[in-house]
């Protein structure tokens, strides 16, 4: 490791390197294969074609995360950042690929155009940057975390799957063994395994689970050994205006959602982000999302799952989430090895995430205690509004329901209603200006 660089850019042991992405990539791979597989659900496709989809999702997210964490010329923000597909995008998905005489080839030709469009907005957009203070960051990584305890306890409790016997104790004890575990392991072992304190409360929480009679691996005998994404398996893309139009729109908002967790992810690492670095990972953004429309996958962004473990374990080199890009990639190309990860028990999962989504809170108060709020009672003002206004969509989601079709979007995720609240309410009563406040993260070890 050389010296007198920043964590972010360091490489470490091989090692060190391939468990440590391992252990980003086991996050990340529920989520990454749950968006093609609601979508195959909703258009009613065949078994074949459904593996297709989660192999292209796959595919396409380990080259969207190698972009973005290593950056090729004037792309990517080269941050410890995983990618995966966007849930934001699912609704619009389903949408077109239901309408007559579009199908699914018109969802890849509106996410091309999307991701077209994306490169070219990015400068604009990465203008906004300044309208980012650590007052805004502070309340996004906040909202990050707050939103992703309902996943958390959804897995604690047994997962969807579970039906009548959710919640049971089994569960719950299991949820709670892991958690146990990683606490374990970061109060007594070394720093080596301190840094892999998820991986082995997963591994240890599966176990047990197994032992317990919840390991269900009916999927792993019908996955097949190998399989190869290839651009255009649906056919060539349908390029309409009204699917275009709308995957547009959706892009706009995840370049508002992006644009806050660059510079929240930035604050927590400890590396300033610049209006130029913005402008890269969108236009990353928009290259990755082009690529995955060839290749009959969906738009992505940044999994705030591995946020988490990025804080909980302290490692910020961008290099081992690129090691966890090209493990996705590797995983789309055996899908035998993917279904064995999917086979994970979500009780364990649950432990887990209450620990990673927990400390993504903790951070997000590390920043806003940085913030004055005893000379400028204006940041009250903006934290409070904006924390109350962002929760809408995860504790009463039904309050948006008779919004406008256009802007469900926007309304439906918490960190985009961050991001709007809290940069207009700052702008309005501070100003746009940020301000010099440096970050402190006690819990990010070198």
């Amino acid at each position: 490791m050389k010296t007198g660089q920043h964590p972010v850019d360091c490489i470490l042991p091989k090692r060190q390197m391939i468990t440590l992405g391992l252990q980003h990539m086991l996050v990340a791979y529920i989520g990454a294969i749950a968006v093609p597989l609601i979508v195959a659900s909703a258009l009613k496709m065949s078994p074949a074609d459904t593996t297709v989809l989660i192999s292209t999702a796959l595919f396409c997210s380990g080259i969207s995360t190698v972009l973005q964490t290593v950056g090729v010329w004037k792309f990517g923000v080269r941050l410890p950042i995983l990618q995966g597909v966007a849930f934001s995008s699912v609704g619009p998905v389903i949408a077109i690929g239901m309408s007559p005489g579009v199908g699914f080839a018109g969802v890849c030709g509106a996410v091309i155009g999307a991701g077209v469009f994306t490169m070219f907005a990015a400068p604009l957009v990465g203008r906004l940057r300044r309208f980012f203070p650590p007052v805004v960051t502070g309340c996004i990584v906040t909202v990050i975390g707050l939103q992703l305890f309902p996943v958390a306890y959804q897995w604690a409790g047994g997962g969807e799957h579970a039906r009548q016997h959710f919640g049971a104790l089994p569960f719950l004890c299991i949820a709670l063994f892991v958690a146990l575990v990683i606490l374990a392991v970061n109060r007594f072992a070394n720093a080596f395994l301190r840094n892999l304190s998820v991986l082995i409360g997963l591994i240890a929480g599966s176990v047990l689970a197994c032992a317990l009679g919840m390991g269900d691996f009916a999927n792993v005998a019908q996955a097949p050994w190998f399989t190869m994404p290839l651009p255009f398996h649906f056919g060539m893309p349908v390029f309409s205006v009204v699917p275009v139009m709308t995957m547009i729109v959706v892009m706009v908002v995840q370049m508002v959602e992006s644009m806050g967790l660059f510079v929240a992810i930035g604050d927590i690492v400890e590396k300033k982000i610049s209006e130029e670095d913005v402008v890269r990972g969108l236009r990353a953004n928009g290259l990755a999302s082009a690529i995955a429309g060839m290749f009959a996958a969906f738009p992505f962004i940044a999994f705030m799952e591995n946020v988490g473990l990025v804080i909980l374990t302290g490692v910020r080199s961008r290099w081992v989430v690129a090691v966890s890009g090209v493990l996705m990639c590797v995983v789309a190309l055996v899908p035998k090895i993917g279904a064995v990860v999917a086979s994970t028990p979500a009780a364990a999962l649950g432990g887990a995430g209450i620990a990673m989504f927990g400390v993504v809170v903790a951070a997000g108060v590390q920043t806003l205690s940085k913030v004055d709020f005893e000379r400028n009672r204006y940041n009250v003002l903006i934290v409070g509004f904006t924390i109350a206004t962002a929760l809408i969509p995860v504790m009463a989601p039904q309050v948006f329901k008779q919004m406008p079709d256009w802007t469900q979007p926007f309304v439906h995720s918490g960190v985009v209603l961050a991001c709007l609240v809290s940069v207009v309410l700052n702008a309005v009563l501070n100003g746009a200006h940020e301000e010099d406040v440096a970050p402190a993260h006690g819990m990010v070890r070198e």
